[in-house]
């Protein structure tokens, strides 16, 4: 996380202490609003630069209603590492795609979000942390931390 806006990392930090990260919290930290809604398919999230919602920051993220409660979550602080890491990038908003992640921006800049997102859904002090209390199992960290358990593997560097 050595891109995040020094000032940031207080607040982040916060909200790594247990499971699951109050993603939420953060968000509304960060003057951030999360919303569902009914969005294309193929459409995971997106943030955008909305004055009319009021938020604090200007911004709103929107997630699938039709997806997974664990994939609206990992959307949810992937966009938030949109807004941390690449806030002078948003412009009129970033769409998330998991198919195509985004035609709008590089490679490069999706894999930061994702590997925000994973960082502060599924820290691995925390994770080592509940290992030690003898909770160790993929299904079982999986529903602890609120992710996938494809995620929560890949996090361990299982293969998937």
């Amino acid at each position: 996380m050595n891109r995040i806006p020094p000032n940031l990392i207080p607040v982040i930090n916060g909200y790594l202490r247990s499971a699951p990260v109050n993603v939420a919290g953060m968000a509304n930290d960060f003057g951030l609003s999360i919303f569902e809604s009914d969005l294309a398919n193929g459409v995971s999230g997106a943030i955008i630069r909305d004055e009319t919602y009021k938020t604090p920051s200007g911004f709103v993220i929107f997630v699938n209603s039709k997806e997974a409660y664990v994939r609206q979550r990992f959307t949810a602080a992937h966009e938030i590492g949109h807004f941390v890491l690449h806030k002078d990038k948003i412009g009129n908003g970033i769409e998330d795609n998991y198919l195509l992640r985004s035609s709008e921006l590089s490679t490069a800049t999706e894999r930061e979000a994702n590997k925000f997102a994973a960082d502060i859904l599924m820290p691995y002090d925390l994770i080592e942390s509940y290992v030690a209390q003898g909770v160790s199992t993929v299904p079982a960290l999986a529903k602890l931390f609120e992710v996938s358990e494809i995620a929560m593997a890949i996090r361990l560097g299982h293969p998937t």
